[in-house]
């Protein structure tokens, strides 16, 4: 169980779990496989600018692991994420790229906000957090069979209380955090864009 455990939270690590993400939004408003996967290659460049610096830290000694598990250390990775996340908003303007990646980043920086705000009280679950506003936000974009997925947010929540990253509490508090900003960021946008 151990194994299944360690494996399951690998694969939803934050930085993998982003990867799919602008192509699913971008041929989703689109219908362009090829826009689609222009911009989404162009958004890994700054994911793995992310991956690279957890790395480096890593190995630096300034985070203790790759899960920046430590809640102290965390400020730090969310400065970061916080400061590529502008720094890609910048490259879509100039660039001219599609609408919908400006409402993922505007997702992703309210995240960062809230989860640091958290932070500071308890170490919420990032990998549950992003899962679970993934997750959610997939089920309401596609609905359907997609809704499904949203079976997966316990399973993460399990891997890492399992492998003894986070408490019950921790995870549950990323997976609330995850599926009500990406909720309410929905309706803000439907509203907004429906007056």
């Amino acid at each position: 169980m151990d194994y299944l455990a360690r494996t399951i939270s690998y694969v939803a690590n934050p930085v993998i779990l982003l990867l799919p993400v602008p192509f699913l939004l971008v041929y989703k408003s689109t219908q362009d496989m090829w826009y689609a996967i222009k911009w989404a290659a162009f958004s890994w460049v700054f994911v793995l600018m992310v991956a690279i610096f957890v790395m480096v830290a890593v190995l630096k000694g300034i985070f203790t692991d790759f899960d920046v598990s430590r809640r102290e250390q965390r400020p730090l990775l969310f400065l970061f994420s916080s400061v590529t996340a502008v720094l890609y908003t910048g490259s879509l303007f100039l660039l001219h790229g599609p609408k919908i990646l400006y409402v993922a980043i505007l997702g992703i920086l309210i995240g960062i906000f809230f989860i640091s705000l958290i932070n500071i009280k308890v170490k919420a679950s990032i990998h549950v957090a992003t899962m679970s506003a993934l997750i959610t936000a997939i089920s309401i974009l596609y609905g359907g069979f997609y809704l499904a997925l949203l079976v997966f947010i316990p399973v993460i929540a399990w891997a890492r209380i399992r492998i003894k990253r986070h408490t019950p509490r921790e995870a549950f508090i990323g997976a609330l955090t995850g599926s009500v900003l990406t909720c309410v960021l929905y309706l803000v946008l439907e509203w907004v864009l429906h007056v």
